[in-house]
């Protein structure tokens, strides 16, 4: 914004982009937007870069290309809509892995807002139970296993159990409480009866990972990471969990200086994109973080290629 107020460039705040626009010879030559006021505006350009994030919050659209998330909630802001995927192909641009939608495991959602339990919890020790108390998958596979092994519960959903020694490590779950999201029990026995579990189940299922925590061995799931501390220190917690909606890999086909292809592969002149309204980028399974270096690299990548392009 201090770059913006700096160079006095134009900003246009809560303006709705209707189309991106080409001259007669198919190069993009701007956009048509309409303004708060009502107005309409041809805003002239001789490039277009469009970073207008995933569909994640797009029910129709998700719903569209993988019916299985049909329901889902999501991670993503209300934004999220794929709005810029519309004014891409209305341009001319190809689609790509529009059905790869990543899942995340762990989001609480009993309210109207989801919010995400971030993977730090299981990674300094928190296992995942059913709802009679027993542990079902390793809990640091990748987000996709993990969701597909939760999903596969009767219930669809999980908890997450930790104590205090993973909670004080772990600064969000004070956040996280102190919107509702935690469940608290003083043993391991007062917290099974608030989740209406078995309180002996519960015991020995956390007893059973505590071992496989001293030997470094968790016969049981192949758990290998996140084994640092046990789960002893009470008082003890839960947070109900259930996969959502969190990143949307298909999008716009673009290379990799950002230029946006069409369905022939074939560049579309004076139009770019970065972010997550490209698809193609990660595969069927995004790692964790990936999406700020997209952003981060590509965004740069578009910056540099658009003044090439308008320089030469």
């Amino acid at each position: 914004s201090k770059q913006v107020q700096t160079e006095q460039l134009p900003l246009f705040v809560g303006a709705t982009v209707n189309s991106v626009d080409k001259d007669a010879e198919g190069k993009v030559n701007g956009v048509t937007a309409t303004l708060p006021n009502g107005d309409k505006k041809t805003i002239s350009g001789k490039a277009v870069i469009l970073a207008t994030g995933g569909f994640g919050a797009n029910t129709e659209m998700i719903e569209k290309y993988r019916p299985d998330l049909k329901g889902y909630k999501t991670t993503n802001q209300p934004g999220a809509t794929g709005d810029g995927l519309k004014l891409a192909t209305d341009a001319g641009a190809a689609l790509v892995q529009m059905d790869q939608i990543q899942v995340h495991p762990t989001v609480q959602q009993d309210n109207p807002h989801a919010f995400l339990i971030g993977e730090a919890v299981r990674g300094e020790g928190a296992i995942l139970v059913n709802a009679q108390g027993n542990r079902f998958v390793n809990e640091l596979n990748t987000r996709k296993v993990v969701s597909n092994a939760i999903t596969a519960l009767p219930e669809h959903s999980a908890y997450l159990i930790l104590d205090q020694g993973i909670r004080s490590r772990v600064k969000a779950i004070e956040f996280y409480d102190s919107i509702g999201l935690v469940v608290t029990g003083a043993s391991l026995s007062e917290l099974a009866g608030k989740l209406n579990m078995d309180a002996s189940t519960l015991s020995e299922t956390v007893s059973t990972w505590n071992t496989a925590v001293a030997d470094h061995d968790d016969k049981a799931f192949d758990r290998s990471t996140g084994m640092d501390r046990d789960i002893s220190a009470g008082p003890f917690f839960a947070i109900h969990i259930a996969p959502a909606v969190h990143y949307t890999m298909g999008g716009v086909k673009a290379n990799h200086k950002t230029q946006v292809l069409n369905e022939d592969g074939q560049i579309i002149p004076g139009l770019f994109a970065g972010g997550e309204v490209v698809g193609g980028l990660h595969g069927n399974n995004r790692i964790g973080g990936n999406s700020i270096a997209e952003t981060v690299i590509f965004g740069r990548q578009a910056g540099e290629q658009v003044y090439d392009y308008i320089k030469g």
